[in-house]
């Protein structure tokens, strides 16, 4: 997983995405909390954050991040931090 991105509208680095699991699994749902572990932002469609909340965009800060990763008869989550810098 990234650590860092920079949704600033210039085409790099904007959205915020797992990259894909050598083992074939299918990303399921991706949660991103602030620090203070309010959920901001939830989507099991499409497993990538562009970094706006509530319609705004979201202050440079460390988010953390749950995806829920399906792996045939099994769900397996994984946890880390992302930092966005505007």
């Amino acid at each position: 997983m990234p650590n860092a991105f920079t949704p600033n509208g210039d085409g790099l680095n904007d959205i915020f995405r797992a990259v894909p699991f050598e083992d074939g699994g299918l990303l399921a749902r991706l949660t991103i909390y602030d620090r203070w572990g309010e959920k901001v932002y939830e989507n099991r469609d499409e497993v990538a954050w562009d970094g706006i909340l509530d319609g705004k965009p979201a202050q440079s800060d460390v988010y953390v991040w749950v995806i829920e990763v399906d792996c045939g008869n099994q769900s397996v989550k994984k946890f880390g931090e992302v930092t966005l810098l505007r």
